[in-house]
């Protein structure tokens, strides 16, 4: 999907669950770890479509750096 490359929703061990599908092709578009503050997206998510449709990501991510726990988005 990005870049020629995709990762394979099947494929992912049994800690990791994908966090977006494409909504066109269903193909992975991010992945998060269930236990750990580990999350990562195949797109940029600062060239949103909306104003604030990957907000979320970015607060997560700050709050991680804090030492905070993220928010549960799935």
């Amino acid at each position: 999907q990005n870049h020629g490359f995709a990762v394979d929703s099947k494929t992912l061990p049994i800690d990791w669950k994908p966090l977006f599908l494409n909504a066109n092709d269903l193909s992975n578009e991010g992945i998060i770890h269930t236990s750990k503050p580990f999350f990562s997206v195949q797109f940029h998510p600062e060239a949103f479509g909306g104003p604030q449709d990957t907000a979320f990501l970015f607060r997560n991510f700050a709050d991680m750096l804090r030492g905070h726990n993220p928010e549960k988005v799935l």
